[in-house]
């Protein structure tokens, strides 16, 4: 283990709780899907499952609504947005979890930032990236004090890049709601845009060579290169999945 996840896994541990994927994935090393799904309250709860749709697993339980939810690159550690309602802005505050002992944490921003509306891990899971209703915002991860700053011109490319869903390794391309049609498109660095998926939603980046995305009530995964699509089954506890954020796994080779 790196010495910096190292150091973070600490630093939310100061109230370890129940690993909440004990007995279900290897945090880490395992892939597995992260996504939000309604309670029976109709507000949104944190849920994991295996990229093949195994039995989910309930990570979040409280009254407040999560919702955008970002694995780290290690896939120790969510991200997500809370708030009593989605729609309560005034209220959304950051909040992160480590999934290796189930310890919550929350991450302030100052008054005068305005509320957070999006999330995204940058600088290999070493800051976080906030977009919030008045500007975008650098956060330390733990241990490290967040220590809020805006971005500054020369940074703002870059931020706006961690937000977008990239396909490929190296990236050539990102995927994006088409404008003006109800359907994803794929942007890329060069030439004109072109459609991907009519009526498509919530694109996901589902590793180097595959792209997640929602249609017509099914999640459908997607190579960037030759090869078939796949459709990868809800399980009835999943009421309204959506937002998904993906972990793609880390084996060491077998010697």
């Amino acid at each position: 283990m790196h010495r910096s996840t190292a150091l973070l896994g600490l630093a939310l541990a100061a109230c370890t709780g129940l690993p909440p994927l004990r007995h279900k994935f290897e945090v880490g090393r395992d892939a597995y899907v992260v996504l939000v799904a309604d309670a029976p309250d109709g507000r949104g709860d944190l849920w994991a499952m295996s990229p093949e749709g195994s039995d989910p697993v309930q990570l979040t339980f409280s009254l407040p609504a999560e919702w955008s939810p970002r694995l780290s690159p290690t896939g120790e550690v969510i991200a997500f947005l809370r708030s009593r309602e989605q729609s309560d802005t005034a209220r959304t505050r950051i909040w992160l979890m480590n999934l290796l002992n189930g310890s919550e944490r929350e991450l302030g921003l100052p008054d005068s930032s305005g509320a957070p509306l999006a999330l995204a891990w940058t600088e290999g899971g070493r800051a976080l990236v906030v977009r919030t209703t008045r500007t975008i915002l650098r956060l330390n991860a733990p241990p490290s004090p967040p220590a809020p700053a805006e971005m500054s011109p020369a940074d703002l490319r870059a931020a706006e890049q961690a937000f977008s869903v990239w396909v490929g390794s190296p990236a050539f391309a990102r995927v994006a709601p088409c404008d003006g049609a109800a359907a994803l498109c794929v942007y890329p660095d060069s030439g004109s845009p072109a459609t991907l998926a009519a009526g498509a939603t919530n694109p996901v980046r589902w590793g180097d060579d595959s792209l997640g995305y929602q249609l017509n009530g099914e999640l459908v995964v997607r190579p960037v290169g030759p090869g078939r699509e796949r459709i990868v089954r809800w399980r009835g506890s999943l009421v309204n999945p959506r937002d998904l954020t993906v972990f793609t796994g880390r084996r060491e080779a077998a010697r």
